[in-house]
């Protein structure tokens, strides 16, 4: 032992500074041919032995943990040229950039000087596709004198449609919209210029085997049918392009890859060409937006067409419910024209353009073409800022002050398709053309999974439900969502997990003293003996569960099945039993929707339906004629019955 510590020092004389707290040090020596020798040095004393004598080292082996992850595959590396070449495009494509994002374009693939060319990235191709058309920053719109807008020119200082109640843009909003920061200076560049590059680049995406999505077709044919003498012949060949890689690869179209030559043809007044086009648009289970409408109808109104005028005239009433103040410039430049005068129409013999009115499954407004009163007279009176009552939809001012607006009725064959979607929906989980979404809507998380089983079992309990409509008639005229009633503010804490069956009563008696025949859909598990209480049996008693038989207190019930969505019962009820007595199957036109029209009780806003059919439209038209949203009142106190009870009840 010494005095004094010493310092550690591995077998091969490197000597480490050893700890001067008093704490102490141990050192592993490094594998050498002599014996390791270790250390143990302490505040007072110094302990030195020999590994071969005093101290056995021993070795541990650690093995790593088994991974049961299965190990990526590292991806190929690319030229960081490649790299780089991505990120000057993207910040070109930030400012609306097209000179620069070609130049350096041009620099990347140019052969000359010794330079070896970069192999481009598809989404870079994309994006210079994108940058061409100059829809990338969204307020980019072509100019009307046939080249691009000035990019320096403020965003709020570009025209925008306004979607929704008019309004005027206001000074004080236009001058909060200025940005602090200049946007770089960009030179101008013409829409034949825009053209001509992006036909390049397509001919090098062709040359390099490279494949165009939906959003690249929509650039190139928007960046073609912006130019005031632009070949419509090649943008038809690239719809059609378009079109067939779509369908090969099960992608989806949409609106935007028609819509540009629905806009050229209309500027061009070829209306027979765009009556075409808006076929085929109308063949995807597409519809028209707004500005598509203005341009319909401002093509009408060129060549004065007035059965398209008068189509397009009500689906913009069906689809948009406040147009703008565009939208509604073009309505008033048909009927300030000649062409509204129906001995122009007469005599001008412009012929069907579309199918007659009469033919088209939707709702038509009235004549858009009229006799004159005088031969330098109009035969119609514009006025605006018409007022009505809510209540009963008599107009309160203009022309037609004291007239009540007429109803428009879904045809029986709108009808029919929602039933049927609503069938396919129950029996299959989803119409075919949703097949691929997973989700069901209206927060109602993911699809269930149906086997053979459960579909076997469902169409079973499907066609005993419909047999039951038939022996009740299909007169019944309100539908009640039972589920939705009964759980009408039981939300609370302490509230019981069953329904309130007197808050479904109650509803019920409102409408049988009102005079209708009303219809209960209620879950079965709401029947259960673990669920209903006891007091229950005596409400639920007075509702009639057999279709044949007269209910004494005039209100039917029908429980759904176990495993199945009540909501599509309810709704396949009042669908159903607004044709009519003879239901979906009535022949008689006049008897499927005149005679009857079967309301649906509920503060359900269908938002799952309306996301899984197809004809949204539709279903939306539906909904909004024939659903009835409620609410209770005040509890009351009422007269002691012949048991001597006082009852409350709320109205």
């Amino acid at each position: 032992h010494n005095d004094k510590p010493t310092a550690i020092a591995s077998s091969d004389e490197q000597p480490t500074r050893s700890s001067s707290s008093g704490t102490p040090a141990l050192a592993t020596p490094t594998a050498s041919a002599s014996s390791p020798v270790l250390t143990t040095t302490t505040a007072t004393t110094t302990t030195t032995a020999s590994a071969a004598t005093n101290i056995a080292l021993h070795t541990t082996t650690l093995t790593p943990s088994k991974n049961t992850k299965k190990r990526k595959l590292k991806k190929k590396q690319k030229d960081p040229a490649i790299y780089a070449l991505r990120h000057k495009i993207q910040m070109c494509a930030k400012h609306d950039d097209l000179p620069t994002a070609l130049d350096h374009y041009e620099r990347a693939t140019s052969t000359s000087s010794g330079n070896t060319p970069i192999e481009l990235e598809p989404q870079t191709y994309y994006t210079l596709l994108g940058l061409c058309d100059g829809t990338l920053c969204k307020h980019v719109e072509p100019a009307d004198n046939g080249t691009a807008r000035d990019a320096n020119e403020p965003p709020s200082k570009r025209t925008k449609l306004h979607i929704g109640t008019p309004r005027h843009r206001s000074e004080s909003s236009e001058s909060n919209d200025e940005t602090t920061t200049p946007p770089p200076k960009i030179a101008p560049i013409s829409l034949e210029e825009r053209c001509r590059h992006a036909l390049h680049l397509k001919s090098q995406m062709d040359l390099h085997k490279i494949h165009m999505h939906e959003t690249a077709y929509s650039s190139l044919l928007r960046t073609i049918c912006k130019m005031p003498n632009c070949d419509m012949d090649q943008a038809e060949f690239i719809l059609n392009e378009a079109e067939n890689y779509l369908t090969k690869h099960h992608q989806k179209r949409k609106l935007r890859l028609y819509a540009c030559l629905l806009h050229a043809y209309a500027a061009r007044g070829n209306l027979t060409r765009l009556v075409v086009v808006w076929k085929r648009v109308l063949g995807q289970t597409l519809s028209l937006t707004e500005p598509e409408y203005a341009a319909v109808m401002r093509c009408a109104t060129m060549v004065g067409n007035s059965d398209c005028m008068r189509v397009a005239l009500s689906d913009l009433a069906e689809e948009v419910s406040v147009p703008s103040h565009d939208t509604i410039d073009a309505i008033r430049e048909w009927f300030r024209s000649q062409y509204c005068d129906i001995w122009v129409q007469n005599s001008k013999n412009k012929g069907h353009v579309l199918p007659p009115v009469s033919e088209l499954d939707r709702p038509l407004l009235g004549p858009v073409a009229g006799a004159p009163t005088s031969p330098s007279s109009s035969p119609f009176t514009i006025s605006s800022a018409c007022t009505l009552d809510p209540l009963t939809g008599i107009l309160t001012s203009g022309c037609l002050k004291g007239h009540a607006l007429s109803p428009c009725p879904l045809s029986p064959s709108s009808l029919h398709t929602l039933q049927q979607m609503n069938e396919t929906i129950v029996l299959q989980g989803n119409v075919p053309q949703h097949a691929d979404n997973p989700y069901q809507g209206g927060k109602k998380g993911k699809k269930k999974h149906l086997n053979e089983p459960m579909i076997s079992r469902r169409e079973t309990q499907w066609q005993h439900f419909n047999n039951w409509i038939q022996q009740a008639n299909n007169n019944f005229t309100i539908v009640i969502d039972a589920a939705n009633v009964g759980y009408y503010q039981c939300n609370f804490g302490t509230a019981p997990k069953h329904v309130d069956y007197h808050q479904i009563h109650w509803m019920a008696k409102h409408f049988v003293n009102l005079g209708h025949k009303v219809l209960l859909v209620l879950h079965q598990r709401h029947f259960h003996p673990n669920l209903m209480p006891s007091w229950a049996h005596a409400v639920v008693d007075q509702w009639c569960t057999d279709a044949e038989r007269k209910s004494d207190s005039g209100i039917y019930l029908y429980r759904a099945h176990t495993g199945t969505n009540d909501d599509c019962y309810w709704l396949h009820a009042a669908l159903s039993c607004g044709f009519g007595e003879g239901g979906a199957d009535e022949v008689d036109a006049t008897k499927r929707d005149s005679t009857r029209r079967c309301l649906v009780l509920t503060n359900d806003e269908m938002r799952d339906h309306h996301f899984q059919m197809l004809s949204q439209r539709q279903f939306l038209r539906w909904k909004e004629r024939h659903q009835i949203h409620f609410k209770f009142g005040d509890w009351e106190t009422v007269p002691p019955d012949t048991s001597g009870r006082v009852i409350r009840r709320r109205i």
